[in-house]
């Protein structure tokens, strides 16, 4: 300190000249990078969905890693935050739907049963007649 007659000086110091090219450049917004897939967000439960912050004018889809559910969850622009809750079912496939007409019911079954009965009985004596 001997150079300097008063108590704490400090020379001047340039800013770095990386500051100054940077504010020399126009002004050109951040990029955001590219993401090849959205991660996905997992969460414990319900509260921790509740919990989860949002940025304003954004939606996150939450996982929930111990249930069947996906909370979705959004803010406003002023940042006020509503959740939706989906509960995940499994979709199974189900055989066309087939309508009734297609079908005989029991009595019909019985009646034709009951009448092919009657013409094979009917044919089998014309058959025994006309051998005579």
């Amino acid at each position: 300190m001997a150079n300097y007659p008063y108590y704490g000086y400090q020379p001047y110091q340039a800013p770095m000249p990386d500051q100054l090219a940077q504010l020399r450049q126009p002004y050109q917004p951040m990029q955001q990078p590219v993401q090849q897939g959205q991660s996905i967000v997992w969460v414990q439960n319900e509260q921790e969905a509740f919990n989860y912050l949002v940025a304003p004018n954004s939606a996150v889809a939450l996982w929930d890693s111990n249930n069947p559910v996906i909370y979705l969850k959004q803010a406003d622009a002023a940042g006020k935050p509503s959740i939706k809750i989906y509960d995940l079912v499994e979709r199974v496939q189900r055989p066309a739907q087939i309508s009734s007409s297609e079908y005989v019911t029991r009595k019909e079954f019985e009646m034709l049963t009951a009448r092919m009965d009657e013409l094979v009985k009917s044919n089998a004596t014309e058959q025994e007649e006309s051998h005579e």
